[in-house]
């Protein structure tokens, strides 16, 4: 199969769940000659939840100030690209509360003269 990747599904599903495949599929060749083989593909799909989102502004802070969501974890995104640009948008949203929060003399300016 082009479209497949290998892997190994003792890394997602518990040891109980694979014994018991195995025991099923060694069963099924009982009745269907050729079921347990090394050509036999178990096929693992992988299942993301994006439904639970949080109310976020626009710069990713949650309704508690100052408490940001960023990278995947956060449920916000959906991939590295998406994930690393959230760290950004709220390192720069960081960076200008604490600018403002300098007094006028005191702040440093980030942009080339």
């Amino acid at each position: 199969m082009k479209n497949a990747t290998p892997g190994d599904l003792s890394f997602i599903l518990p040891y109980r769940h694979l014994a018991d495949i195995r025991e099923m599929i060694q069963a099924l060749d009982q009745v269907t000659p050729g079921i347990h083989s090394k050509d036999t593909l178990l096929y693992g799909t992988e299942v993301k939840f994006y439904t639970s989102r949080l109310e976020l502004t626009n710069c990713l802070e949650t309704q508690i100030r100052n408490l940001f969501t960023i990278g995947d974890g956060a449920g916000v995104t959906r991939g590295l690209i998406q994930a690393s640009t959230s760290g950004v948008i709220v390192g720069r949203e960081i960076s200008n509360r604490e600018q403002k929060s300098k007094p006028a003399n005191a702040r440093i300016s980030l942009h080339a003269s």
